[in-house]
């Protein structure tokens, strides 16, 4: 068993507030493929179930709420005010809120797996026909109704029938494919028809495309008075369209995930991450104390998606099997992702795929796998099996803080101006990808040249035998690095046949914080990597300044994943960067979507 940690992200402030110390890290960056390696042992993992119940909270209607927060905002411009709360400089109203790294008390200790990939080329040439578009930004958001700044922007992408969704920290929006915005932003507490004074976070959207539905999801952290008494509930929220458009109604569900009899809580899940399979739709959370500092492990949530996508209709509520997952081959589970698969591609036979990554301590050459079998059982309903499969596969490492080009930083004028490094947070594994009996994941990681880079992986799981075990190999692998660059929050987006681009951001001494990409080959990226479009300052934001955030801010925050989806024969991709113009007082972030045709097959 490897040595655990306990660590919570999320800080809610009024004025200012201490983010926590610095993760201790060690460096990375490169290109190169690794021999293969397969699984040491399966098992049936020994995970306590229960079923919380699921809430049907009412209806909501995108278009008709986007055109009333639209008239909300054009009012109050007219009036010459701003509904931007970052205007209330100095004030304590709790307007401003830090979304902290998830490993904030990450493990101390020196990195003995750090990769020394050879580097690849970085490149201005987009790829033929590529097109892409500045989509929200912190400005837009703190503008929606109930709308605060926030960093740093977590990237929610999904898309399909024409439709780009884009769901960024607490504003959702809708796009067609070329970027014309059909449906202004909308706050998230009239998305999930709560109060503007609840603290939501983690935005993820999903798209199934058998069924032409679109799913969407945030959780939102509980609230305890003085006494330590609960007075508002952790929830997750699941809104589920009516219909195959994304800008009309939706039936939005819930669950309490304050666990409030187990030890260390009342909690919140965090880090929900979404997943599907043929069967079911899947959350995964991580378990936080919300003033204890508990950590309590890994929640797996699974639901038929059949009966949540009629249950508007039918008046039938699906039930929900949650798996506690409280200790495993690292010592404790963490961000344990479940995948999805992209249009046109079969799913997983009656099983849904999980991958976790070692955050338990500086640096690992191991992944774990798991499979949540007889996933038809959903709808029965009855609980799947869940199996986890240990693979050893090249070494990661915890990444450290990203170095951004110099640049004007107009908000470190009225405050002491640090280095300007970026966060890189830590190397968890988030949101892979099933296709044609592979697994697709990826994540940030060290290496020894001391900048970010990233770790690549394709598995191939099995469940066979009489007695059904788990097993998985890894096909390829590899890192991407460039010289003396960092690559933050990668993503693999690959269609139907495997191919497509790894995303992410990149930022370094001789770049603004960017989008970038590589072409995804059957065998894993190859190429140079390449700018979509280059970022046109430095991040700026409040995160960066102690005087906003406590004198352990640990540098700016940035986004805590990409995320790319494939639709009509095109990748879309979409990442953080810093665009000209998107600022208020306290933020300058922003998101750029665009999308290109996947590279030849084979």
């Amino acid at each position: 068993m490897r040595v655990g940690f306990v660590s919570s992200r999320f800080v809610a402030v009024a004025a200012m507030v201490a983010l926590g110390g610095g993760l201790v890290v060690a460096p990375i960056t490169g290109q190169v493929v690794s021999a293969a390696a397969s699984s040491t042992g399966s098992t049936v993992v020994k995970a306590a179930r229960f079923s919380p119940s699921l809430t049907e909270v009412g209806q909501v209607n995108l278009s008709a709420v986007a055109s009333a927060e639209r008239t909300t905002r054009v009012a109050s411009q007219r009036q010459g005010s701003t509904i931007s709360r970052s205007a209330a400089e100095g004030s304590t109203t709790g307007y401003r809120v830090v979304d902290n790294a998830i490993a904030t008390h990450g493990p101390k200790g020196r990195a003995t797996k750090n990769p020394s990939p050879a580097t690849t080329s970085l490149s201005t040439t987009n790829v033929p026909g590529e097109i892409g578009f500045s989509a929200m930004g912190g400005i837009q958001q703190a503008e929606t109704t109930g709308g605060e700044d926030l960093e740093p922007p977590d990237q929610g992408l999904c898309a399909g029938g024409g439709y780009v969704m884009e769901f960024i920290n607490n504003a959702l929006a809708i796009y067609n494919e070329y970027g014309a915005q059909l449906m202004a932003p909308i706050g998230s507490a009239s998305l999930f028809l709560q109060p503007t004074t609840d603290f939501f976070s983690d935005p993820r959207c999903y798209y199934d495309a058998p069924t032409q539905r679109w799913f969407f999801q945030e959780f939102i952290v509980g609230a305890v008075n003085a006494s330590g008494q609960l007075v508002t509930p952790s929830t997750e929220f699941e809104a589920v369209s009516n219909t195959p458009d994304p800008t009309g109604t939706y039936t939005v569900y819930s669950w309490d995930t304050s666990d409030a009899t187990t030890t260390g809580c009342p909690c919140f899940g965090d880090y929900d991450n979404l997943g599907a399979d043929d069967n079911g739709i899947y959350v995964a959370t991580d378990e936080f104390g919300i003033t204890s500092g508990a950590y309590n492990g890994v929640i797996i949530y699974a639901l038929s998606k059949e009966q949540i996508e009629t249950a508007a209709a039918t008046g039938i509520l699906p039930t929900i099997f949650a798996y506690r997952l409280t200790e495993d081959a690292f010592g404790q589970p963490y961000v344990v992702a479940p995948t999805s698969t992209p249009p046109g591609a079969h799913f997983a036979p009656n099983t849904e795929y999980f991958v976790e990554s070692n955050s338990n301590v500086e640096s690992d050459d191991h992944l774990l796998v798991y499979a949540l079998h007889n996933t038809s059982l959903l709808g029965a309903p009855a609980a799947p099996t869940l199996y986890s499969t240990e693979v050893t596969t090249e070494g990661y490492s915890f990444p450290p803080d990203a170095t951004q080009k110099p640049g004007p930083r107009p908000l470190g004028k009225a405050y002491q101006d640090p280095a300007g490094g970026i966060q890189a947070d830590f190397n968890a594994e988030m949101e892979p990808t099933y296709r044609g009996g592979d697994i697709y994941a990826e994540l940030d990681t060290g290496t020894t040249s001391g900048s970010d880079a990233i770790d690549w992986f394709i598995l191939q799981p099995k469940l066979a035998g009489k007695k059904l075990a788990l097993s998985a190999t890894v096909v390829h692998q590899g890192v991407v690095a460039v010289k003396n660059t960092s690559l933050l929050y990668p993503y693999t987006a690959v269609d139907s046949a495997g191919v497509g681009y790894l995303l992410f951001s990149l930022s370094g001494p001789s770049n603004y914080p960017s989008p970038a990409y590589i072409s995804y080959g059957a065998t894993g990226p190859t190429g140079p990597v390449i700018v979509a479009t280059a970022g046109a300052d430095p991040n700026d934001g409040f995160t960066c300044y102690a005087a906003f955030v406590g004198p352990k801010y640990g540098g700016c925050r940035w986004g805590d994943y990409s995320m790319g989806v494939v639709m009509g024969g095109r990748v879309y991709m979409g990442a953080e960067m810093i665009p000209q113009g998107y600022r208020d007082t306290l933020t300058n972030w922003g998101t750029y979507i665009w999308s290109a045709r996947p590279p030849a097959s084979g």
